[in-house]
């Protein structure tokens, strides 16, 4: 199984410890690649920064597509999944949906720690858009922004830690949704302060798109996922 995994920015020095953390996560047969943008924003916090994004994304979606089974968009904004999905029939997985979707199963409700506060809000659309609002307990932003995650380690999982905790305590949260893909190294430092399931978005994306591909399962083009019209588009 070959799986593509995009990070959706310009921030190369990410590539090494992505492949590394996800190849622990992967199964045996999985076969891994990772990519960054050639030009785009360096982090995704931000629907303009999404924009700026989200061609690029489609581009290398485009072109590797026929060499992969699965493509993994690396970004809880899950930017341009659902375009991805109208460029190619292969499996498109955003860590959003499947963090969220893999959380109903663990508790009744979960709430999600995101970065900054903006994407608390974002975090609410996004359940709306799933459908899964009513099991949100909460979203949190720690007000610390995606370039600065690692480095200050300690102080990030506090600060993730004493979110997570007021949406236990607060909320009635029986499950924590890590809100950005940047937050996995982290992941296992704050599973060992909580009492309850921690969801990594990076890795349950990766899982949910080997499940898939191992059910033979992908999304149907033609319906909601409708083939895009190259011909409409000038200057790409």
């Amino acid at each position: 199984m070959r799986i593509l995994v995009v990070d959706p920015v310009t921030t190369r020095e990410w590539v090494d410890e992505d492949v590394a953390y996800l190849r622990r996560v992967a199964g045996p047969e999985t076969e891994l690649s990772v990519e960054t943008l050639p030009r785009g924003p360096l982090s995704i916090e931000t629907h303009h920064d999404v924009a700026y994004a989200a061609p690029e994304i489609l581009k290398i979606v485009k072109a590797r597509a026929p060499e992969v089974d699965a493509i993994v968009i690396n970004c809880f904004a899950d930017p341009a999944v659902e375009a991805a999905r109208e460029v190619t029939d292969k499996v498109v997985v955003g860590p959003a949906e499947a963090a969220m979707s893999i959380a109903l199963h663990l508790g009744h409700k979960f709430s999600v720690i995101s970065v900054l506060p903006n994407t608390a809000s974002w975090v609410e659309l996004q359940a709306l858009k799933l459908g899964v609002e009513r099991r949100l307990a909460s979203a949190i932003g720690i007000e610390i922004p995606v370039l600065e995650l690692e480095r200050s380690p300690e102080r990030t999982v506090e600060a993730i830690v004493s979110a997570a905790e007021r949406a236990i305590s607060r909320d009635g949260a029986e499950v924590i949704v890590l809100g950005c893909t940047g937050m996995a190294a982290l992941a296992q430092a704050v599973r060992e302060r909580l009492a309850v399931p921690v969801v990594e978005p990076a890795a349950a994306a990766l899982k949910l798109a080997e499940l898939l591909v191992s059910l033979g399962l992908r999304h149907r083009r033609g319906g909601t996922y409708l083939p895009p019209s190259p011909e409409k588009l000038i200057g790409y």
